[in-house]
């Protein structure tokens, strides 16, 4: 679905008065293979390179060197834009900078519009996209009407209409509330147990756990990959990164350190409560 081989994005630095000072290196051969289905949450600090690799994935951002495919298809090569970003839909941080429409199903219904589909089955697939979405009720409604997180349903049910195999999500659920953010990762497992492949940049760590997979950027390469569980593992790791770490994992991570035996694959809250009770 999603492969890069020894990934490379570099842009110009300036001074303050524009001048070109240098290059940096936002993404340093970076290798990944997501294959389809999959759920993957990508975590990295402020200017890591999470956004950015994001970016690569829907060919808004096209490589400096090294390679990006999307279901197999080179994202380098112009001929291939309009195929990658149908496999590939993107949603943003801020819900109302995606929103285009004056009603729900006019906004839905944007992108396969654009493609050139016939009314008649961009009718069916705004019917369809709402209805997996949750949101078929609201379809003859105002988008400003609409809370964050249906926002960003909205925004979903849009990549949908367009028959994507894969949705990246750039910190989708950073501006919402916590009933917002359910909503939205709520949807997103849904999607994924229909075949969805899903790509989520967070900062919450509890959406991270949910994830199949965990994939930890810092300083613009890959520096940890594998299930939440062996990820989040490693405390002192994460912690020196200047990441978060589930609550759980950090508290079993202190009370270790303190001399009590428990496993350090605990990442819940459920399982740190197990563990402590069998010790009583």
């Amino acid at each position: 679905m999603i492969q890069t081989k020894e990934l490379i994005y570099e842009y110009e630095k300036r001074d303050e008065e524009g001048n070109i000072i240098g290059m940096k290196r936002a993404i340093d051969g970076v290798d990944i293979d997501i294959p389809e289905g999959s759920f993957v949450a990508i975590l990295g600090h402020n200017g890591s390179g999470k956004s950015t690799l994001a970016k690569h994935m829907n060919a808004i951002l096209v490589p400096s060197g090294g390679t990006m495919w999307v279901n197999g298809r080179d994202t380098k090569d112009p001929e291939n834009l309009w195929d990658v970003r149908q496999s590939a839909g993107m949603v943003f941080q801020n819900p109302d900078n995606q929103i285009i429409g004056q009603v729900v199903e006019e906004d839905v219904g944007f992108g396969p519009e654009n493609l050139g589909i016939p009314s008649d089955e961009i009718k069916s697939r705004v019917s369809d996209a709402l209805k997996r979405v949750n949101m078929t009720i609201y379809a003859k409604h105002g988008p400003h009407l609409l809370s964050g997180g249906q926002k960003q349903r909205i925004a979903i049910a849009g990549i949908l209409a367009m028959q994507c195999d894969c949705i990246v999500l750039d910190e989708p659920t950073a501006m919402l509330d916590p009933v917002g953010r359910k909503e939205v990762m709520d949807t997103l497992h849904q999607l994924n147990r229909e075949g969805i492949t899903v790509i989520i940049i967070t900062h919450f760590m509890e959406e991270a756990v949910q994830a199949e997979r965990v994939v930890v950027i810092d300083k613009a390469e890959v520096k940890m990959d594998g299930e939440p569980r062996d990820v989040f593992s490693k405390v002192k790791e994460l912690k020196d990164m200047g990441l978060d770490v589930p609550v759980a994992a950090e508290l079993a991570d202190r009370l270790r350190q303190k001399g009590l035996t428990l496993p350090a694959s605990i990442i819940t809250e459920k399982e740190l409560g197990d563990a402590l009770c069998q010790l009583s």
